[in-house]
């Protein structure tokens, strides 16, 4: 009878180390399956919850750096007027077919000053055939950028705040 009852004992402190010092069943194999439990939300990433439910996994982590910045209020202000400054001249431009980085360049110095100024050729993918015209950035104070594209068919400016590894010009297309 003695061993009966030291492996009982053994069964009896077998089951109470299974279950983890009174944590129940359902907690000890909740995570089995990867899934976490609404009380767990301080292992989760601030940007995880960007994406929509068809977004694949990471999506907001991964394309942080395609979303520009928010600006702040004042530099914001500063760029919305500086938008009226530059669209007639580079209507002009446009007018005049003169959509080329160093024309487009030449005519937003002036306005832009003191500003940083970033001109580009419009980007395009493999498949397309090589866009005509430029790409534009103007720092607008600390947090600030005037954004925009000139080509043969229109002109276009948006305010919006910096891309975290561009500056005031979008990034590259990944695909």
């Amino acid at each position: 009878m003695t061993r009966r009852t030291s492996t009982a004992a053994v069964a009896v402190l077998f089951v109470l180390a299974l279950t983890s010092c009174g944590k129940g069943v359902d907690d000890l194999f909740s995570n089995l399956n990867g899934t976490t439990s609404s009380d767990t939300s301080e292992h989760e990433t601030p940007s995880s919850d960007t994406a929509g439910p068809d977004a694949p996994p990471f999506y907001g982590d991964n394309s942080r750096a395609r979303r520009p910045d928010r600006p702040a209020p004042a530099d914001e202000k500063q760029a919305r007027e500086k938008v009226k400054d530059i669209t007639q001249p580079l209507e002009d431009l446009r007018r005049q077919h003169r959509t080329r980085p160093a024309q487009v360049r030449e005519a937003l110095a002036p306005l832009a000053a003191p500003a940083h100024l970033e001109v580009t050729e419009r980007p395009t993918s493999g498949d397309e055939s090589p866009a005509q015209g430029s790409m534009y950035g103007i720092w607008i104070g600390r947090t600030a950028c005037l954004t925009g594209a000139v080509s043969a068919e229109r002109v276009w400016s948006d305010v919006n705040g910096h891309f975290p590894e561009t500056g005031c010009q979008p990034p590259a297309r990944a695909h």
